[in-house]
């Protein structure tokens, strides 16, 4: 499970991209559902502030946020743009257990909160998280480039294939706040001296 790490790319991503959200708009910090006098979702500090902007709901991982963000642009579009723009290919809409349960990673638990049926890989999520270094352009991550012989012949050649998925908006927007959310917020730990890092 990528837990909230997925956050960026299936919720706030696809948001910025359809223009449903900008960093300055200003979301409910409240629970969606009350059961049995329980709120959902918990945040992780069990508090919440009735409002706060999505920013803040990035940098500092607010998980009422990414749920009433995800409700903005939709489940069919977040899934979607996940799975086949960013390259998540393990998400699933219809997984059957042995048990005969049926999951679907259509839905608020897997989309905002990045509990998966099946998970992502490190790869797929690195190199999702790729494309917004890249200027909003998925590249398919590659472990080799080429390959020559002791003559210096091209034995292989593994081109990588690249598509512009994201506008200068959504990028622009995105690498704000990933930038904040290693410097001021719940990733901390990835801070590198000297380094721009950006990360959740």
């Amino acid at each position: 499970q990528s837990g909230s790490s997925i956050k960026p790319l299936s919720v706030y991503g696809p948001a910025f991209e359809v223009g449903a959200i900008t960093p300055a708009t200003v979301i409910k910090d409240l629970p969606v559902y009350y059961e049995e006098g329980q709120g959902w979702p918990k945040n992780d500090s069990r508090q919440y502030q009735y409002a706060r902007t999505v920013y803040q709901g990035i940098v500092s991982s607010v998980n009422t946020i990414s749920v009433r963000t995800l409700d903005k642009v939709g489940y069919d579009y977040a899934y979607s743009f996940a799975k086949y723009n960013l390259g998540l290919s393990n998400l699933t809409d219809n997984y059957v257990t042995a048990s005969g349960q049926v999951k679907s990673d259509i839905g608020q638990s897997p989309l905002a909160l990045g509990a998966l049926t099946v998970g992502a890989t490190v790869q797929e999520m690195a190199t999702a998280y790729a494309t917004f270094a890249n200027d909003g352009e998925f590249r398919e991550s590659r472990l080799f480039t080429k390959v020559y012989d002791s003559d210096g012949n091209l034995v292989l050649d593994n081109e990588q294939k690249s598509e512009q998925i994201l506008g200068e908006k959504t990028v622009t927007y995105m690498n704000v706040c990933l930038y904040d959310a290693v410097n001021s917020g719940t990733g901390k730990e990835a801070r590198v001296s000297g380094q721009y890092v950006y990360g959740k």
